[in-house]
């Protein structure tokens, strides 16, 4: 087939728009409130399993939507959630990442899958969009300090680019298949 295929259906590069802001929550909602500790919980696009798992060890989760200014004082524990798209469409989000990263506090910060990409975007690392992506269950991910393999479900389409590391950071996991 030479040139553009006939069709009736237009289609567009997803990764052009916001979809965290497409999917996310608009205002924010507390569950487990008299739980501990209390996690802020930023929605990139999370999944509710993730909610029950920490309100399952007790904690006390504060969902706020993917752009919400966040307060240092206002939780114990940062969530960084999953969530679909190119994590350069969320500068608003790291903005925020980068302003707690400034602060005296420190409290911890956990991002899973676009999570991560934001968190170690906020760093100054870069991110860029994969060939195929990791996609599926049973993915082996290798752990830098033991050389320990664990079995990983991962569905994501962009990757942390390792060489743009800072100096102080260091790669904990890697897929074995990259």
């Amino acid at each position: 087939v030479h040139g553009k295929p006939k069709s009736h259906y237009d289609f567009a590069d997803q990764n052009t728009r916001n979809l965290v802001a497409e999917v996310s929550t608009l205002k924010p909602t507390t569950y487990n409130p008299n739980g501990y500790p209390r996690i802020c919980a930023v929605d990139c696009g999370l999944k509710i399993n993730q909610i029950r798992c920490f309100i399952k060890r007790g904690a006390r989760v504060d969902l706020v939507p993917w752009n919400w200014p966040l307060d240092i004082q206002e939780y114990d524990g940062l969530f960084l959630s999953n969530g679909p798209g190119d994590p350069q469409m969320c500068r608003q989000t790291v903005t925020n990442i980068q302003k707690i990263l400034r602060q005296s506090v420190v409290k911890p910060i956990f991002g899973i899958c676009l999570g991560h990409q934001l968190l170690s975007t906020a760093v100054g690392c870069t991110t860029y969009h994969m060939k195929y992506g990791n996609r599926g269950h049973n993915l082996p991910s290798v752990h830098h300090d033991t050389g320990r393999c664990f079995m990983t479900t991962q569905n994501h389409g962009f990757a942390v680019d390792a060489d743009t590391l800072p100096e102080d950071w260091r790669i904990l996991f890697t897929n074995a298949n990259d």
